[in-house]
């Protein structure tokens, strides 16, 4: 803290020179003239003391330097005030730096770049364009952003997104998604429904919440069979039915299943050879707006389109509105061409390893997987089956004759519910 204020204040190093410079000291000590890190100097013309003073106790030592003779000479000069008189005649530099600062404080107050990762039914288009039409754009103020409402609007929206997360750090906005194949369930306003199977299998794991369960672990299931009744019966005594009232069903069902697995793509692959003939244009845009765009004008017959799009950022978490994009159109000729066998395979295994991928991101297990790649002359297929673990199941609504219950009247006659009046 004191090197600060020194700073601010302004420091002297000088030389004494003089017959009498102890005599120098004794008075400044008398005067209580403070002095720091004094020390020697040995020189050609003999040994000089050297002292540091504040820049304000320079001026009263100049009656002490006339009464012991001494000379004290400046060899240096540290701190604010010297800086400024040194730099005085350039304002406009320094002004200029104080309105940079101001200008990085204004912008750190607004998100200027919203990143969306995660999404796979959904894209990052679609998440931007919903976000949008709910105010959430680039260019709103920080302190506007609520990223739990955020966060519960995408889940009430999209049912099928598992989980969401809304961060915003500096001057971005980061939202990450996890998309799952879990059945989506009925929003709770009443209505009755069974839990039904959706493939054959074995049910591997049943937690019923809600609902008569009709099959128990390790039973053998058919798509549509009822996994857990909306019916619930109420017995009385000697088992007998008293009465049915439907419910929807809740339950935490896991099957395994075997699923077949086909994917077949042309042998016949088109590739690029540039010509290197290329034109290229410039887009400068500002927030939302464009300052200027400009397309190339070819009149290449093939030609590839390249974007490079560069945000202007001081640091990871802090993009500034201030954006550039370069468009490259690059002529090419089509080449054909058939994948070799090993390249055939190699695609085919990247297309079973992304869809795992798939299933694996959507809560689904695979315990086994057996396929056959078939390189033919014209196409390539893969067949086989996975054995999933996966909750293969959806709601079914409850029919009304399923639960109510027909009251014969034996007085009246009536067999439709009702009493016979007298």
């Amino acid at each position: 803290m004191k090197q600060f204020f020194d700073f601010l204040g302004g420091m002297v190093f000088v030389e004494i020179k003089g017959s009498s410079p102890e005599r120098f000291f004794n008075i400044c000590r008398s005067r209580k003239i403070p002095l720091y890190e004094i020390g020697t100097l040995v020189t050609q013309k003999g040994t000089v003391y050297t002292a540091k003073l504040r820049r304000k106790d320079f001026f009263r030592i100049r009656t002490v330097a006339r009464k012991s003779h001494c000379i004290p000479l400046i060899r240096k000069r540290v701190g604010l005030p010297f800086f400024i008189k040194k730099y005085r005649n350039r304002i406009a530099f320094f002004a200029g730096g104080v309105y940079c600062l101001w200008m990085m404080w204004l912008l750190s107050r607004f998100v200027w770049d919203i990143s969306v990762t995660g999404g796979f039914v959904h894209t990052e288009e679609e998440l931007l364009s919903y976000l949008r039409e709910n105010q959430i754009v680039c260019g709103m103020r920080r302190d506007t952003v609520d990223c739990t409402e955020i966060e519960r609007k995408l889940r009430i929206d999209y049912p099928d997104i598992g989980w969401v997360s809304a961060e915003l750090r500096g001057t971005k906005l980061f939202l990450r998604v996890a998309e799952t194949d879990m059945p989506m369930v009925q929003e709770k306003d009443g209505t009755p429904v069974h839990l039904v199977a959706t493939a054959d299998g074995i049910v591997e794991q049943l937690i019923c919440r809600r609902g008569t369960p009709l099959v128990k672990e390790g039973d053998v299931v058919r798509k549509g069979d009822i996994l857990v009744s909306g019916v619930i019966s109420v017995i009385g005594d000697n088992e007998t039915l008293v009465n049915r009232y439907p419910v929807t069903a809740e339950a935490d069902i896991i099957l395994k299943t075997v699923k077949k697995y086909s994917h077949r793509f042309s042998r016949k692959k088109e590739e690029h050879s540039f010509t290197g003939n290329c034109k290229k244009g410039y887009t400068f845009s500002y927030g939302n707006k464009k300052i200027f765009s400009h397309i190339p004008s070819h009149s290449y017959t093939n030609y590839a389109i390249i974007t490079e799009d560069a945000v202007l950022s001081l640091h990871e978490h802090f993009p500034l509105p201030f954006r550039i994009q370069k468009t490259a159109v690059s002529e090419y000729i089509p080449v054909i061409r058939d994948y070799t066998k090993e390249e055939a395979e190699a695609v085919a295994k990247q297309a079973l390893e992304r869809y795992l991928v798939y299933l694996k991101e959507n809560d689904t297990t695979v315990l086994s997987v057996e396929s056959e790649t078939i390189v033919g002359t014209d196409s390539v297929v893969t067949e086989g089956k996975l054995v999933l673990l996966t909750a293969a199941w959806e709601q079914v609504p409850v029919q009304e004759d399923e639960w109510r219950q027909q009251n014969s009247d034996e007085y009246s006659g009536n067999d439709n519910g009702s009493s016979g009046g007298a």
